[in-house]
């Protein structure tokens, strides 16, 4: 419990130094005995490093370990809300003054029993220091500075996602894809299962079935669902549906019922060669809730099962298949890989003494992948002459974590141990996530630093925080504790990680142990918890694991409350009205809505009351009204207002009060309370990021004096004035800005001034995304690129020539978006070796294109293509079929001919179908009127035969992505941004 102690004491020593500097003036009286608070502190602090290590079989360390961590916060407590009654009365103005000589006298009242309090918090922290300096444990005092820290800091190159080390598994693969297409006359067999412990690499196997060749050949469709210990029917077949038809999403989202649900999912495999994964099944119960849904006559269609219970498969009439362990050599092989990376490619394997140690600890492994992969990470990320003592610090009994599990998964309690003290506790936090979710780092990372996680200690020169808590989760990416899921976005904090469930449950179990934080969900198919069962100050609940969450009452000492509802709920759940009056959480600093409908667009009950909050989040939520009580959460760090994207908010002008704001995001359509009016911004120095910023609701001129700026994106409306003041601000901010968007609207460059504007944005060395709607004309007048770029979206640019040469060598690009008569020339021409660096291509709207060649070598790392209503291309271009790493084909409303190169006829291809390589799912916009209107009456009659698939597992070879249900999943930075809206 030390490793979650130590970082609250030590965030709390910084934030009462601060607040003692802020508010000095006037504690007066109090203020030494705040100076002594913090010394006492620190020297807990030093402590605590020390009872680390002699807590785990000592109840009594571990009790005072707890009382030191309740200490610190409430002395946080204390000082803060004595500091916000304050500052509440200061301010501008007359009345101001006045109401300060009125209340004179209960202020200083209120400064002497401030004082009193933290003389009592003293005299119990001294207490407490003298129990642990009693009992043995010494004070242990690190070194300041970051270069002293016990963090590995990695280099930061996140551009590329570490190729999966397929070692040991071949012949699994080998055995099951003859039984998937049913080659060996098998076919009785409709279920096909990969049964094992957890660990052992069932779903990479399944993943490699999922993506191999031949079974992409044979089924016409397919679908990827992982349904886990907590489940529901519905939820199960709305996944498994949006990955067979994705362009009914919507339908199938709000408006199916189960019934319906059941009826079209039947209906689908009875006329089409469906693969469907189920993931990760823990009980039969899941399977007998949904098995009506799945033809029993054989149609071709195959259900492919992974699970640990043996049970689950026996009584499913399956094929059962259980991988083995790997063999000693197997297991060196993928050791030596995943212990040295690159260098076992150039320097060959590990010799001498250094394979002793390393074949000492392979023993332990028992054969397990995870396991291999985890204590291999270990010495990754250790010096050669530390390996004996990571060798010493394994276990040599089971902990009890552990304890009664296989041999070869207590390494994960080891990895666990192995980390820094600061890494313990932001590892822990990764439990409060769903199973199986995809966590986005940027939040994660906001919510780490609110939580005071974080520590400043870390942080070096014109480092901010949330610099320091990436390369935290850098780290913890290292040692293969968390997978990065996303290789679309060069910058580490727009990718989202998953957390294998293994790891998860270890967060859990140990996070329970120490209290660290609880999870409020159903349990099993019946039983709802609806109190927490321990004092812990965080708690994560899961809204779409009721069926009514009504009588849900969370612990009132909470600190953090998550209000979480899973991926697969589309668009999340209702609020209930009456839920949990927030009067009585008044504690609270974090508190995330996430995907929430609010009822009359109000927040509930004592929410205006939460002035201690540092983070606030409407991500996904439906919310229309933004109250101006928001404008009393001064310690606020991070306000995330994007909520769904169908609506409006009208937010008051109250923002600029948060003074101490350091990450805005503002929702994709919003207002003012006045509708006229403008919010202002001027006062909010502290901010780092602000995105979604528009120029019609927000001052342009208060970005001058933002200048500390990390990350902007804005959207302007075409006045030369507000692009100026952008342009001045960027500037001001360029030797720190990191990422840099700019959409401009309704901007026709109809003269010599607007052309200049154009020509200096694209030639501007910071920034990175570019969207200009309006025309441009000439493609000369662009003139030179910055080689930063790393999206480029042109809409109604009506260029003469052909774009490509003076796109294709910028070195950055991922995403390019051409559309609206974005050109009006015959032919698009990508050059050999253009385009190094483009993952995402869309060509829309060109009326004129007739043909687009790609040349060799060219887009080789594109990975999504989407063409649509180029009412004159005939076809796709040759050069498509040396790009190994399409993933995503979408195509809609183009003209007959084009359609009919690539429909399937007869289980064949079209004459366009060998440029598309086997692992890429091609959609067709089969619903779209142009379509209807040009296809024959043939087509009419259903003999449209367009493979249409959609596969989050498929995304990419070597990225797991085990989410579940959303087939739709955005592979790019541009569509994952608007996706998440």
């Amino acid at each position: 419990m030390a490793e979650l102690a130590e970082p609250v004491v030590s965030f709390i020593i910084e934030r009462l130094s601060n607040l003692c500097i802020e508010e000095g003036k006037h504690l007066h009286g109090a203020s030494d005995q705040a100076e002594q608070l913090q010394s006492e502190l620190k020297l807990m602090q030093g402590l605590l490093r020390d009872a680390d290590a002699k807590q785990r079989d000592d109840a009594v360390i571990r009790e005072w370990i707890s009382q030191s961590k309740d200490l610190a916060y409430e002395a946080e407590d204390l000082i803060e809300t004595f500091a916000f009654k304050v500052g509440s009365r200061r301010g501008g103005g007359l009345v101001n003054v006045l109401k300060r000589y009125t209340c004179i006298f209960k202020e200083c009242y209120m400064r002497h029993r401030v004082g009193v309090d933290i003389q009592g918090l003293n005299t119990r922290v001294s207490n407490l220091t003298s129990c642990f300096r009693d009992y043995g444990i010494r004070t242990i005092v690190e070194k300041e500075g970051p270069s002293s820290r016990q963090l590995q800091w990695i280099r930061r190159i996140y551009s590329h996602v570490e190729e999966e080390d397929f070692v040991g598994l071949e012949r699994n693969v080998e055995v099951l894809v003859p039984k998937v297409v049913s080659e060996d006359g098998t076919s009785h067999y409709r279920v096909v299962s990969i049964c094992g412990m957890g660990g052992l690499g069932k779903t990479t196997i399944a993943r490699k079935v999922y993506n191999h060749p031949n079974v992409r050949r044979h089924f016409d469709r397919f679908a990827w669902f992982c349904i886990s210990q907590q489940w529901q029917t519905k939820e199960i077949l709305q996944g498994i549906l949006v990955n067979l038809i994705p362009e009914k999403k919507d339908e199938i989202v709000k408006s199916w019922s189960a019934d319906e649900l059941v009826r079209q999912l039947y209906h689908i495999q009875q006329n089409k060669r469906c693969l469907i994964v189920l993931d990760d099944i823990w009980s039969f119960d899941a399977w007998e809730c949904i098995k009506y849904a799945f033809p029993t006559r054989e149609k071709g269609s195959k259900i492919l099962v992974t699970t640990r219970n043996k049970d689950v498969v026996v009584r499913m009439d399956a094929f059962h298949h259980e991988p083995r362990l790997l063999s000693f050599d197997e297991s060196w092989e993928l050791f030596q890989k995943k212990a040295l990376g690159e260098r076992y490619n150039h320097e060959g394997p590990i010799t001498g003494e250094l394979a002793q140690i390393s074949k000492k600890i392979l023993d332990g492994c028992g054969g397990l992948p995870l396991a291999i992969i985890l204590c291999a990470r270990m010495l990754r990320t250790a010096k050669e002459d530390e390996w004996l003592k990571v060798l010493q610090s394994l276990p040599k009994t089971k902990s009890r974590w552990m304890y009664g599990g296989p041999q070869g998964l207590d390494y994960l309690w080891s990895a666990y141990c192995a980390l820094p003290l600061r890494l313990k506790a932001c590892f822990l936090y990764l439990g409060n996530f769903p199973n199986n979710s995809r966590i986005q780092v940027e939040k994660l990372c906001q919510l780490w630093i609110a939580e005071g996680l974080i520590s400043a200690e870390d942080r070096a020169s014109e480092e901010t925080m949330m610099d320091v808590a990436a390369k935290y989760f850098s780290e913890l990416v290292v040692r293969s504790l968390v997978t990065l899921e996303e290789d679309e976005v060069s910058d580490l904090r727009l990718m989202s990680g998953h957390v294998h469930d293994l790891i998860r449950d270890l967060c859990i179990s140990v996070g329970a142990e120490v209290e660290f934080f609880e999870i409020m969900e159903r349990e099993g198919t019946s039983y709802y918890q609806r109190q927490m069962r321990s004092e812990a100050q965080r708690c994560a609940i899961y809204f779409n694991r009721y069926y009514n969450v009504s009588d849900v009452f969370p612990s009132y000492n909470l600190r953090s409350l998550l209000c979480l509802n899973s991926e697969r709920s589309g668009q999340g759940s209702r609020w209930p009205r009456g839920l949990f009056n927030f009067k009585k959480l008044r504690l609270l600093r974090v508190l995330d809505f996430d995907r929430v409908s609010f009822q009359d667009g109000k927040l509930p009950e004592g929410v205006g009351e939460l002035v201690h909050l540092r983070y606030l989040s409407f991500r996904g939520c439906y919310l229309e009204h933004l109250p101006s009580y928001i404008g009393n959460f001064l310690y606020l760090q991070t306000l995330d207002l994007r909520v769904q994207k169908d609506c409006i908010m009208t937010i008051s002008n109250v923002i600029w009060k948060l003074k101490r704001l350091r990450h805005l995001y503002f929702p994709l359509a919003f207002q003012t309370s006045d509708h006229h009016g403008m919010l202002k911004l001027d006062s909010l120095k502290e901010l780092e990021i602000l995105e979604g910023l528009d120029t019609s609701v927000c001052k342009a001129e208060d970005l001058i004096k933002l200048t500390n700026l990390r990350i902007l994106a804005a959207t302007a409306e075409g006045n030369l004035k507000d692009l100026e003041l952008i342009i001045r601000c960027i500037g001001i901010n360029s030797s720190h800005l990191k990422r840099t968007s700019l959409d401009i609207k309704k901007f026709d460059c109809y003269s010599e001034e607007r052309l200049s504007l154009i020509k200096r944005l694209f030639s501007c060395p910071v920034l990175d995304t570019l969207q200009i709607e309006g025309r441009i004309g000439k493609t000369s007048e662009i003139g030179t690129i910055s080689g930063r770029f790393t999206e480029i979206v042109l809409n109604g640019s009506e260029l003469d020539q052909d774009p490509m040469p003076t796109l294709e060598n910028l070195p950055n690009l991922r995403i390019l978006v051409l559309e609206v008569e974005a050109c009006l020339g015959k032919k698009l021409r990508c050059s050999d070796t253009g385009f190094p660096e483009l993952r995402s291509l869309k060509l829309s709207k060109l009326y004129n294109l007739e043909e687009w060649e790609v040349g060799k070598g060219a887009l080789q790392k594109l990975s999504t293509l989407e063409v649509s209503m180029c009412r004159r291309m005939k076809k796709l271009p040759e050069g498509l079929q040396s790009i190994i790493t399409l993933r995503k084909l979408k195509i809609s409303m183009m003209p007959q001919q084009f359609l009919g190169r690539l429909r399937m006829k007869n289980g064949t291809g079209g004459e366009d179908r060998h440029k598309i390589n086997s692992k890429c799912s091609i959609e067709f916009g089969n619903d779209d009127p142009w379509l209807e209107s040009t296809n024959s009456a043939s087509q009419q009659n259903n003999s449209f035969d367009g493979r249409i698939t959609e596969s989050q597992a498929s995304s990419s070879s070597h990225s797991p992505n085990l989410i579940g249900s959303f087939a739709c999943i955005p592979e790019t930075e541009r569509e994952r941004d608007v996706y998440l809206q």
